[in-house]
């Protein structure tokens, strides 16, 4: 490949919108400033019309319209939120936008390990550690200034809020939620889906589909 063909950006568009999509624009835009080859070229959003923008940036379609745009163009979901991480996980499924089209994006202040297993369309914010031995499965989104423990696990769509901590050998389920500040302590294991408030800390281990709360947590819903 030659210097120009290696210099050339690297487009990714967002499927999302505003708050969780515009986290991902300003990762890709530090990405860029830092000297990576991406471009933030849009959104996909199944809400706003292509006449409208979002943080400045275009809206170039719906989401069912990926298929759409140029063949070098990388996908980066940011359909999650707290309470609909499954409903939206099924939505980007059904999309079938195939594996090697997710953009995974890393700032370029996060501290990882040599040997962190890293999923395709995963997001890792500003000043993230993760530890040795740590796996984070696809699509999930770590925020600004968690810790990732050593030797700990993120399923698929799993979510650390900011500040919170997975301490050695904890494991979060597909589409769990950690919320900011929580701490899920060593070895304990977290369901599918399950949320841990923010602030809460988690003693022993966590029920798929339920919500804890408080310090010790203690079930909620």
């Amino acid at each position: 490949m030659n210097e120009t063909a290696q210099q050339k950006p690297v487009p990714i568009v967002i499927l999302g919108g505003t708050g969780n999509g515009l986290v991902a624009a300003q990762v890709i835009k530090d990405m860029q400033r830092a000297g990576q080859a991406v471009e933030m070229l849009g959104f996909l959003n199944d809400h706003q019309g292509q006449d409208e923008h979002i943080g400045g940036y275009p809206i170039l379609g719906t989401t069912r319209e990926w298929a759409s745009l140029a063949e070098d163009v990388l996908f980066h979901c940011s359909l999650l939120g707290v309470g609909n991480v499954q409903a939206r996980a099924a939505l980007f499924e059904s999309l079938e936008i195939p594996e090697e089209r997710l953009a995974t994006l890393i700032h370029p202040t996060t501290c990882i390990a040599d040997d962190v297993v890293i999923g395709r369309g995963v997001m890792i914010c500003s000043f993230v550690t993760c530890q040795p031995g740590a796996r984070i499965g696809r699509l999930g989104s770590i925020r600004a200034g968690a810790n990732i423990g050593h030797d700990a696990t993120l399923g698929d769509y799993a979510y650390v809020g900011p500040n919170a901590t997975l301490c050695g050998y904890a494991t979060v389920g597909k589409g769990g939620y950690v919320a900011p500040n929580a701490v899920l302590r060593d070895r304990t294991e977290m369901g599918e889906y399950a949320v841990l408030a923010a602030g809460a800390v988690a003693f022993k281990d966590i029920e798929p589909h339920s919500t804890w709360i408080g310090n010790p947590a203690r079930r909620a819903v």
